[in-house]
């Protein structure tokens, strides 16, 4: 994980844009382990046992995602003085600062992976984002931490959030 100053190194570059990716390490790890089990799978098969389907199905589609976030342009957080962008495997969802609150680091159940959630208001009447407040207390949550620590990535996003509402104030 960066340190603290690599965050701090990205919130002097206000008011962008900045862009973040994710850790090539952590979706090679993915790929890697994944493509372990889908071979066990495999084996699994060959030795008779029926459950081996069923493990190299949900693996090999975890070999597929992994490939498909390692690919350019998969996944990537930007940052400016409007707002923020999130792409996920291609999807890319835009949210502005004056929409967001509450930005944190937080495990998410059930593999306690650490994100950052927050709110965002143009989400409260969608059904998975009250699903979402019921597991982890906010509606939305960024897809990766983008080589930071969730504290440090939580703390850059609401400093950034801060100077940009204050930025916008002025004008």
């Amino acid at each position: 994980m960066a340190s603290p100053l690599a965050s701090d190194a990205i919130l002097v570059r206000f008011p962008g844009p900045v862009t973040l990716y994710p850790s090539r390490r952590k979706w090679l790890l993915v790929f890697a382990g994944c493509a372990l089990f889908a071979v066990g799978g495999f084996w699994m098969i060959k030795d008779g046992d029926p459950w081996g389907w069923l493990v190299l199905i949900f693996f090999g589609l975890g070999v597929l995602v992994a490939a498909v976030a390692m690919l350019p342009g998969a996944g990537a957080l930007t940052l400016d003085a409007e707002g923020f962008e999130a792409a996920n495997l291609f999807r890319r969802h835009r949210t502005r600062w004056q929409d967001t609150t509450g930005f944190q680091a937080a495990r998410i159940p059930p593999a306690q992976q650490k994100l950052v959630i927050y709110d965002d208001v143009t989400q409260n009447t969608k059904t998975l984002a009250q699903i979402n407040v019921g597991i982890v207390g906010r509606n939305a949550a960024l897809p990766d931490t983008y080589g930071l620590s969730a504290a440090h990535l939580a703390q850059l996003m609401a400093q950034w959030r801060e100077r940009a509402l204050a930025q916008g104030a002025r004008r």
